[in-house]
């Protein structure tokens, strides 16, 4: 990651700060409706689309299809719908996701796929499809909050804030587990989940304050 902050990065950032925009605004525009709108909130990020990349450092919608990636020092929010029935999700640094379909029933599929990193969701209202997938898992709910972290692609692990999740083993759909408010568990391919436990007070404070929501 350090090569994106050398000078070459600087020159590749005042190159595209103007076709970027552009770019990204011409593309949304060509389409029915985005997906969301990414705000970032430190550093940079990129939005890839198709074979294209743009570094974005304030805002920038995003759609279907897209890569999203929060850079070192970085963090990114992404804000989905209204306030009433609206998603959002937090990038920390160096995490990557990849926009699904935006789509409620029983559709394959999920609106946020991690790839790698640590990324808090916080769902008011959805139903059908599960909201978030990682490799190992996928994550199912009902309204709530909840943090996921990807050090490793044949793992996922999870702290429930709010309301239950359901997370289920992409490599053998009878493992399961379910985790509520303060619970730590994990997802690991073709193994048998054990029971949640308690998060202690040092990861509890880390999700309390690294990984906290923009106060509105």
């Amino acid at each position: 990651m350090g090569g994106w902050f050398g000078r070459g990065a600087a020159r590749w950032i005042r190159a595209f700060a103007v076709y970027g925009a552009v770019w990204i605004a011409s593309a949304v525009s060509a389409q029915a409706a985005s997906f969301g709108e990414l705000i970032v909130l430190r550093g940079t990020a990129v939005v890839t689309r198709g074979e294209k990349s743009v570094l974005v450092r304030d805002h920038a919608p995003v759609d279907e299809g897209d890569r999203v990636d929060a850079l070192a020092d970085s963090k990114a929010q992404i804000l989905i719908g209204g306030k009433g029935s609206g998603m959002e999700a937090l990038l920390a640094a160096r995490t990557s996701i990849v926009v699904g379909r935006l789509q409620q029933g029983s559709g394959l599929g999920s609106p946020i796929t991690l790839a790698f990193g640590v990324l808090r969701a916080r769902v008011r209202a959805w139903s059908g499809q599960p909201f978030v997938a990682t490799r190992a898992a996928t994550i199912g709910i009902k309204g709530t909050d909840f943090v996921t972290w990807v050090k490793r692609p044949q793992a996922a692990e999870f702290v429930g804030v709010e309301g239950l999740i359901e997370c289920v083993s992409r490599s053998n759909k009878e493992y399961s587990i379910r985790i509520g408010k303060r619970q730590w568990g994990e997802i690991v391919e073709n193994q048998k989940p054990k029971a949640p436990v308690p998060v202690p007070d040092d990861i509890w404070q880390q999700v309390q304050t690294e990984y906290a929501f923009p106060k509105e």
